[in-house]
């Protein structure tokens, strides 16, 4: 960072405050005071005031918003008005327009105040600034000390040798369960421990049913592929489809000549030492790579790079589940692909205070492997195969004071393609476990559908009925998971779920800056996309300001709102439609030469039939110009092209 991203970004805020004026064109004097209040707070504290201090006021908000009333936070910039006055000094104006003189939620309280204020607040709270060292030691301890809280898994799940591969899971239920038996009696209500011991007797039953809905799993029957991401035995590019390692756990479940070459020739030809490739050596699991991945100023995300024979078999229960999912009735309550569902009961349970939305804290890292053990007992092919692509322990670099090898308690990592199906199914079940049990249904089929459009889940992100929340918050604790209190709403008229910020039914999202333009095609995207989400939210002076950041030699179009053309949206008619342009005779269009942004990705070409089992997994289509080979970093590069003329003023 340096002194050119604070300008930036004060520049950006001077726009916002225009485009607010302009809304609220009375509190013209009232802003000008504030930008120079922000001004005055940057120069002192410096650029963790829009990154750190705004953002940490705009969660301050939100909850008051939700309680439907304004306390005092103690955060910087927040000094009250008066003392009859609670409402602070910066921002006063919008804050008076939501909030009374007390604190309380006005009756008339303008929802395009509380847009403002969170889009002031939050506009570089997803800035694309590298988080400080520390910051990274400090996730990477949370990260142990997070997995040394959970229960050390059972035998089935740490057994190594072959004798103990194939023995059933000893899994009868979760009200069966000694340790849960031993979580439940913590809580001193005896009202609260009832109902969490009934909801366990239901959980039995839906994760039952949910269980067989998803149906019988055989490997023969679903795709293998790689994921896109990074492999632990690699940094940079690698053939990933020619194994150096398969374990005898992995063997178990997936044969390595039946799932890992293309025919029984090929593989009987590297057991034989008959190809280029050395032989397969190892047979020991290895463990998956912590990588710190820049997310916010505020901390990294950690993501654990899988072994690439686990991330190749993950990828097939992932499709197993992708597809099962989509094909039965649990369609209505999860869409892997699809945050929409959740978006639009988030916006639903703002209005009529109906529904709850709740995240979690670390859930990832949070899920044990008795709660997976458990919810799929009932599918033993399947918690056979979930057991043995778990990767057990993380290698880790990134803290010199922690161990370089972490044996993982948790069922898996952010990383693993399993993740996401088994928490999100997991949490499916806690969920209409707790509303059956607090309504006093039966766990039955019937009563679990009528429950479609109240409750909806996607990851961490839980939409459930308000009068269930508190029972699902229990059974969460119970079973080891915690709730982020910061970003979960029952109360008042907001809500947040899935990138979608809501209050009173309304839409007060806030477009996110991210980066300043550099010169490169990824800052060239970002600076666009920035642009048109403001442009969208009818932010047209800081959408005008950071299209003119852009050369204006570069030759980015403008284009129509619907258009799919790289460009700035406009709902105008384009102005450079009449500039550089010509009539293909070929296809019988008016075309315009524009800026583009394409991506380019290289392979290094294999000297091993790796190639034909590439082939068959990837399934190029018959006019595809497909090569095989290593895929390279992919390179994003600016190019000027013909596009059909159509296409940029499509409405």
């Amino acid at each position: 960072m340096s002194n050119c991203h604070v300008r930036e970004l004060e520049r950006v805020y001077q726009h916002l405050l225009a485009d607010a004026t302009y809304t609220f064109p009375t509190l013209e004097n009232d802003f000008e005071r504030d930008l120079k209040r922000l001004q005055r707070f940057v120069e002192h504290r410096g650029i963790r005031v829009y990154l750190e201090y705004l953002p940490a006021i705009g969660k301050h908000l939100d909850r008051c918003l939700s309680d439907g009333k304004y306390i005092q936070g103690g955060l910087p910039l927040t000094k009250r008005v008066s003392p009859w006055v609670v409402v602070p000094k910066f921002l006063r104006g919008l804050y008076l327009l939501v909030f009374n003189e007390s604190g309380c939620l006005r009756d008339d309280y303008s929802v395009e105040a509380i847009f403002f204020l969170r889009q002031i607040f939050y506009a570089a709270k997803k800035a694309n600034f590298a988080c400080s060292a520390d910051k990274v030691e400090d996730a990477v301890q949370d990260f142990v000390d997070t997995d040394a809280q959970l229960p050390e898994p059972e035998g089935y799940w740490n057994a190594v040798e072959s004798k103990h591969l194939l023995e059933p899971p000893p899994y009868f239920g979760f009200s069966k369960s000694a340790l849960l038996k031993d979580r439940l009696n913590s809580i001193s209500d005896p009202r609260r421990k009832r109902d969490a011991s009934l909801f366990l007797i239901t959980l039995d039953t839906v994760s039952s049913i949910i269980t067989s809905t998803l149906g019988s799993y055989r490997p023969a029957d679903w795709r293998f592929r790689h994921g896109p991401g990074a492999i632990s035995e690699a940094t940079g590019p690698y053939n990933k489809y020619c194994w150096t390692n398969w374990s005898d756990l992995l063997e178990s479940e997936y044969p390595l000549a039946d799932f890992g070459f293309h025919n029984f020739s090929s593989w009987a030809a590297r057991c034989n030492g008959a190809t280029p490739v050395e032989p397969i050596q190892s047979r020991i699991a290895r463990p998956s790579r912590l990588i710190a991945v820049p997310k916010t100023f505020a901390g990294p995300r950690l993501i654990a790079a899988e072994p690439s024979e686990h991330q190749w078999c993950q990828q097939n229960i992932w499709h197993y589940m992708c597809r099962r999912v989509h094909s039965t009735w649990l369609l209505g309550f999860v869409d892997f692909r699809d945050q929409s569902r959740n978006q639009r009961l988030c916006l639903l349970g703002s209005r009529n205070n109906s529904l709850a939305t709740v995240d979690l804290s670390a859930a990832s890292d949070r899920v044990t492997c008795q709660a997976v053990g458990q919810f799929f007992r009932g599918n033993p092919k399947l918690l056979s195969s979930l057991r043995a692509c778990r990767t057990r322990s993380v290698s880790q670099n990134l803290v010199e004071t922690l161990p370089e090898t972490v044996e993982l308690r948790k069922f898996s990592t952010m990383g693993s393609a399993c993740t996401f199906p088994v928490e999100t199914l997991l949490f499916l079940g806690i969920a209409l476990a707790a509303v059956l049990t607090a309504r006093q249904l039966k766990p039955t089929l019937k009563n679990i559908m009528s429950l479609q459009e109240e409750v909806a889940v996607f990851g961490d992100d839980v939409v459930i009925p308000g009068d269930s929340r508190e029972l699902f918050v229990d059974a969460l604790e119970v079973l080891y998971f915690k709730v982020n209190d910061h970003k979960s709403f029952w109360t008042g008229k907001f809500r947040e779920s899935c990138g979608v910020d809501a209050f009173d039914g309304i839409n007060v999202t806030p477009v996110y800056w991210h980066r300043i333009y550099d010169g490169g095609p990824e800052s060239l995207a970002s600076v666009v996309e920035c642009a048109n989400n403001y442009y969208s939210k009818w932010l047209l002076n800081t959408s005008s300001y950071l299209a003119s950041t852009l050369p204006v030699g570069l030759g980015v179009p403008q284009v129509a709102m619907r258009s799919g053309v790289f460009g700035l949206k406009t709902r105008c008619r384009p102005r450079n439609i009449y500039h550089c342009g010509r009539y293909n005779h070929g296809l019988q269009r008016a075309e315009l030469r524009v800026r583009s942004i394409i991506s380019k990705q290289a392979r290094a070409q294999t000297n091993d039939d790796t190639a034909l089992l590439q082939y068959f997994t990837e399934a190029p289509g018959p006019m595809t110009n497909w090569t095989h080979g290593v895929p390279q970093r992919p390179l994003l590069k600016t190019k000027k092209r013909w596009v059909a003329l159509d296409d940029i003023i499509a409405q």
